[in-house]
């Protein structure tokens, strides 16, 4: 692919929405930018190591915008942390993060992955919806935060249920209407993240070359 394209992927917590965005990008020699993974390292205190921290940094500053220190110890727990944060839960940090994914979109030659995305990035050339059964994302949560499955289910659960209360107050938006979007809706609940990648390739190789 030689072609500047951008592509958002949106989907459900522990869909596997990064691994294949980072994978994709990699596939594609693609940039790759993840406003959760932003959201996360911010809640885990290791935000610094960012690709992309720089330009929020300045983004922040020029809005008057501090980060607060936290240290939130798993992935699932700095989601759930960072939404229970007046920081999190102000419409100038989201606003900001929009900013950064649109400009990045506006770029090109990037994929990026972002809970509001596909309503984001109105410049992609492919939007892309990831879910998978709710059994299966907490497996899978579990699995990557080192958690009981118990432990795991009421995070999910509690997760799901914040971000999409805080996004329909921030934005009027139900977090699952994007499916609707999407151009490609993927169900990960029983493919690996290689095989999810081949099928956008493909998908890819199909709509924008016919084009």
């Amino acid at each position: 692919f030689k072609m500047n394209l951008t592509i958002a992927i949106s989907g459900l917590p522990g869909s596997g929405n990064s691994t294949t965005g980072k994978l994709l990008a990699e596939k594609l020699s693609m940039d790759y930018f993840s406003a959760g993974k932003l959201v996360k390292d911010v809640a885990m205190g290791s935000y610094e190591n960012q690709d992309y921290f720089s330009e929020f940094k300045k983004l922040c500053d020029e809005k008057g915008l501090l980060i607060p220190n936290m240290n939130s110890e798993n992935e699932s727990t700095a989601a759930f942390n960072h939404w229970n944060t007046d920081f999190g839960k102000s419409s100038l940090f989201n606003n900001t993060l929009d900013n950064l994914q649109v400009k990045l979109g506006e770029k090109g030659n990037m994929v990026i992955e972002g809970k509001i995305a596909l309503h984001m990035i109105k410049s992609a050339n492919l939007k892309i919806w990831i879910k998978a059964d709710f059994d299966v994302r907490v497996k899978r949560t579990s699995e990557r935060d080192k958690i009981s499955i118990e432990e795991a289910k009421k995070l999910l659960s509690e997760r799901q249920e914040i971000e999409r209360k805080e996004l329909k107050r921030i934005y009027g938006l139900d977090l699952l209407k994007q499916e609707n979007l999407a151009d490609l809706v993927i169900d990960t609940s029983d493919i690996t993240p290689h095989e999810i990648t081949e099928k956008i390739i493909n998908f890819m190789n199909n709509k924008l070359l016919n084009h």
